[in-house]
């Protein structure tokens, strides 16, 4: 695959067109770990040929754009506090890193200097290891669902983590299973995520086990002729 390749993105209904390279430009973030052809994270819900993201288009223009030319063009304190949003769920630091500047150069002569907030649900990336396989996504991703199992175990509250000998959380599960429970927290809320019809039972139960109910799953009915294009019921 070229990275001059056409790439079509479906961000909250609206249409970007963009090359792989624009995508690959921070290579530490979020979309180009999506489009990199050697990632193993996978770039999401393909519809209607464009890769969906379940972001607001207005302030992804101006991601895209960053990510074109490198330059920020964002000079209102609404429009700064939302690129930063944005810039920490895509794991894009440099344009963090710039905002925050920005956002402080602004507040310098103010009494209530600018801080900006960390919170549970920041970009950073980590690394985790499931029955021996390393997944690296980022907590966001992890702690999509503030009230599951995995989300409190990532926080740190009320679940004791087990840590593996580099200091990656460690989860005693099938990383083959892990990987679709992955794939459906990358995906937009209301899409099922397709699991092969052998494997869906396992992958239900670790969702349950992780308590992320709001997660679905299905399969694709296969015959000699064709692939449905509808899931069948398979949730429980």
């Amino acid at each position: 695959m070229s990275t001059d390749e056409i790439i079509s993105l479906d961000v909250g209904g609206t249409r970007f067109d963009t090359s792989r390279q624009t995508l690959l430009k921070d290579p530490n973030s979020m979309l180009a770990k999506m489009f990199d052809p050697e990632s193993k994270m996978k770039p999401g819900l393909l519809r209607n040929g464009a890769y969906f993201l379940d972001r607001d288009p207005e302030w992804f223009r101006t991601i895209l754009n960053y990510l074109r030319n490198g330059i920020l063009l964002a000079e209102t304190q609404k429009e700064l506090m939302a690129i930063l949003t944005e810039s920490r769920y895509f794991g894009l630091t440099g344009l963090e890193e710039e905002v925050i500047a920005r956002l402080e150069e602004e507040s310098a002569s103010s009494s209530t200097p600018f801080t900006p907030a960390v919170t549970p649900g920041s970009a950073d990336t980590l690394k985790l290891n499931v029955g021996g396989r390393i997944f690296e996504t980022t907590r966001s991703t992890l702690c999509k669902y503030p009230s599951s199992r995995i989300s409190q175990l990532v926080q740190g509250l009320e679940l004791k983590q087990t840590l593996d000998s580099d200091g990656n959380i460690f989860l005693d599960e099938d990383p083959r299973d892990f990987e679709y429970i992955l794939r459906a927290l990358r995906n937009s809320n209301g899409y099922p995520t397709t699991v092969p019809k052998e494997t869906i039972d396992n992958v239900i139960n670790l969702r349950d086990n992780l308590e992320i109910r709001e997660i679905k799953f299905g399969y694709r009915e296969k015959s000699d002729s064709y692939v449905s294009e509808y899931f069948l019921s398979a949730t429980r």
